[in-house]
Order: structure tokens, then C-alpha cells, then sequence
């Protein structure tokens, strides 16, 4: 299939999609998009294993392993970075920045080197094979939290404005530091190694990407306050985001931190100087953008189910739910031992315990993990990570963020911080 074809294919499969979930199932749509396009897969991979249909070439073609890899790390999150930090507002940061950021670095870094171990480990005693190497590269990949449906959700259920600042916070600068991460992993599982020590790659990716961003949001600023065309202004944003996060790929800095960095300039220095008549229309154009690329992801993955699906069920019965333990539980020690310490020294004041299992079950992963396993080199360990990142994209998504609303109700969500 050409890549306009399925691009074509894909709009138009996440239209209908959508409209049978507002109509019917009536699910917040990120997760009623999942589930549908989750379960016309199976439905096909049924249809394939009865005999009835002869192969699943398109679904292949849709969901193959190269479009979502190149097409989100190279061209969507660019897009969904820039527009979801655009609309966070500095105010909102400023209170819980040390808390933000010691969650975006400290707890993803934990939640990394905790689950590799641990899956090395406990994959061991099961008698299943899995390299540190690769167990940390599971790690890093899959730490990264991606809180859209929660958001939606608790925003419903009446999440206070500091929660949901600081989980939004979180996941926009957490992103980053995982693709960092993930690159650091890789390196030492394939056994070559990058000029410099870790910390030396680390620093320069993650002030590489800040000084690129700032530079993007300087150009956004000075070219927007410079033009009264609408036009312009969509050709200036797209055009300079696109830019920056291609350069963020050649030069080697975190394109992700590059592009938070970029929204927030764009969005909390740039777009208030203008006009009401002005802002309002490219602030309405890029939610419709954050929307439509979203839609289209949770449809993506939800189809992946037929690129994951390769390994023996034997294998799989085991590690699956090992895999989900796992994540569940390094998520639930990367938060505690930040949320401990902030709190000891009353930087964050309230129920950490609290605190800790709404961030727990909140934290949701998405597509950048998914895309960052099939992105993977072929190895002899690459089959299985995929499946269990797809398993453990799956649960958060489908059971975690269809039960947050009825674990946390608005009155337990306003007495967890003083």
C-alpha cells in the first residue's frame, strides 16, 4: 500500500470509529478508539486462524512496524509535544516546578532501572530468557508516562487544577528524559557505546534540547508578532516545529524536550502578545491538531495487536502479566521515593500514599513506547518486547483508564495536597 493510502485508510477508519463510539458505546474517546480498532483486529486475526480470509496484508500495511515508529517519533509527537505544552501555562508550573521536574528525571529514571531488574529477574525464575541489556531498554522505553485519556477523565471526575498541572507537567518533560534514556539503554545492550561518559550524553541531550527549543520559540516569537495573515501563522508554527525537531535529530538532542520547550515559549510569551481576533483562531487550530493526531494514534495502536502476535502463547501467558506487574510496581516506587522526599521537606505537603497511587494508576503509557519498540533493531530479544509493551500499553490504557474515574472521586482528589 502507498503511504498516502494508508494514511487516507486511517483517517477515514478513525472517523467511522469515532462516530460508533460517541453514538454507542459513548467511552472517552481515546479509549473507546483503542478498544474498537482492538477489537476488529481480533476479529480478523479469528477470521485468518478459521480459514475464512486468507491474510491481513492491509492490516499489515496499516499498522506496519516502520509507519508508527517513523511516522510518531519522527513526525507526530513533534506535533502533540508542541501543542500540549502550548497550552500549559507557566503560572501552573511555577508552584510544583521542583515537584515536576523531580518526577520528569528522578522517577523515570527509577521506574527504568527498577523494571529492567526486575523483569531480568523474575523473567529468570520463570525460565525465560531476557538480557539486562534489553531488560533496561524495556525499562527506558516504557517508564515515559502519556496521561491523555487519564487527564480527560479526571478533569470529569473534578481533578484539582495542581494535580493536574503536575501530572501534565510530568508527562510532557518525561518523554524526553525516556527517549534519552532509551538511547543510553540501547547502546549498552548492543554493546557499542557513544562518545563521551553517559552523564555526558545525558547533559547534552537534555540542554541540547532545551537550548534548541529555546531557539525554535524565539523564531515562532519574532515571525508571529510579525505577520497579520492567518496563514502565516499556521505556515510559521508548523513550518518551524517541523524544522526544529528534524534538526534535533541531526544534531543528536532530545527533539521531545526541544519541542516542550518550543510550546511553552510559543504559548506563554508569544500567543498572549497577540490579538484576541488572532489567538483565538491558531490557539482553536492547534487543539484540533493535539485532537486529530491523538485520535489517530489510539487507532494505530489499537490495530497493532496484528504486528504483535508472533511469539508462541506459551511464552506469552507468562510474561504479559509479569511484564504489567512489573511496570505497576516500579511506577509505584519511581513516584514514592521523590513524592517521600518532597514531602519530608515540604515541597509537596499532603497525602503522599495518596499521591502516590493516583500517579500510580494515572500513569498511563501510550504510543511513544510502542513506537520506541518497534523501532527497535531486530535482535533475538525484540519480538518479546514488543509484546509486552503492547501489553502493558493495552492494560493502562484500557483497564486503568477506563477505572480511574471510579477509584478517585472528586472529593478523595481535593484533600490529597494541602
Amino acid at each position: 500500500m502507498s503511504l498516502l493510502l494508508v494514511i487516507s485508510v486511517l483517517f477515514v477508519l478513525t472517523a467511522v470509529l469515532g462516530v460508533v463510539n460517541e453514538r454507542y458505546l459513548r467511552l472517552q474517546p481515546s479509549i473507546g478508539l483503542m478498544l474498537l480498532a482492538l477489537v476488529m483486529s481480533l476479529m480478523f486475526l479469528g477470521l485468518k486462524s478459521a480459514g475464512i480470509v486468507a491474510g491481513l496484508g492491509f492490516l499489515d500495511a496499516l499498522v506496519d512496524g516502520r509507519y508508527l515508529s517513523n511516522v510518531l517519533l519522527n513526525g507526530v509527537l513533534c506535533f502533540m509535544l508542541f501543542a500540549g505544552s502550548a497550552g500549559v501555562e507557566f503560572k501552573s508550573l511555577e508552584k510544583d516546578e521542583w515537584t515536576i521536574g523531580t518526577l520528569a528525571i528522578g522517577a523515570t529514571l527509577i521506574a527504568c532501572l527498577l523494571t529492567g531488574a526486575l523483569l531480568h529477574l523474575v523473567l529468570g525464575w520463570l525460565g525465560v530468557s531476557l538480557a539486562i541489556g534489553y531488560a533496561l531498554v524495556f525499562g527506558a522505553l516504557i517508564s515515559p508516562t502519556d496521561p491523555i485519556a487519564a487527564l480527560a477523565i479526571l478533569k470529569a471526575a473534578g481533578l484539582p487544577p495542581r494535580l493536574e498541572a503536575i501530572i501534565n507537567g510530568e508527562s510532557l518533560f518525561n518523554d524526553g528524559v525516556g527517549v534519552v534514556l532509551f538511547t543510553l539503554a540501547l547502546a549498552y545492550a548492543q554493546g557499542s557505546g557513544h562518545d563521551g561518559s553517559p552523564l555526558a550524553l545525558f547533559l547534552r541531550e537534555v540542554l541540547g534540547g532545551v537550548g534548541l527549543g529555546l531557539a525554535v520559540g524565539v523564531a515562532i516569537h519574532v515571525m508571529l508578532l510579525r505577520t497579520q495573515s492567518y496563514a502565516n501563522q499556521l505556515l510559521v508554527t508548523l513550518g518551524w516545529v517541523a524544522l526544529g525537531y528534524s534538526v534535533a535529530l541531526q544534531i543528536d538532542v532530545s527533539g521531545p524536550i526541544a519541542m516542550v520547550v518550543a510550546g511553552l515559549v510559543a504559548g506563554n510569551v508569544t500567543i498572549p502578545r497577540l490579538s484576541e481576533e488572532i489567538r483565538a483562531p491558531l490557539r482553536t487550530f492547534w487543539a484540533g491538531v493535539d485532537d486529530l493526531l491523538n485520535s489517530l494514534l489510539f487507532v494505530m495502536i489499537g490495530l497493532t495487536v496484528v504486528v504483535v502476535h508472533s511469539l508462541p502463547f506459551a511464552p506469552l501467558i507468562k510474561t504479559l502479566p509479569v511484564a504489567i506487574l512489573v511496570c505497576l510496581a516500579a511506577r509505584a516506587v519511581s513516584v514514592y521515593v521523590p513524592i517521600f522526599f518532597l514531602n519530608v521537606t515540604h515541597t509537596l505537603e499532603g497525602d503522599r500514599k495518596g499521591v502516590t497511587k493516583l500517579l500510580t494508576w494515572g500513569g498511563l503509557r501510550g504510543g511513544l513506547a510502542l513506537a520506541l519498540a518497534l523501532s527497535l533493531p531486530e535482535s533475538h530479544d525484540k519480538p518479546l518486547l514488543v509484546n509486552m509493551t503492547f501489553a502493558v500499553v493495552a492494560f493502562s490504557l484500557l483497564v486503568q483508564g477506563s477505572t480511574i474515574a471510579k477509584l478517585f472521586k472528586p472529593d478523595y482528589l481535593k484533600a490529597l495536597l494541602k
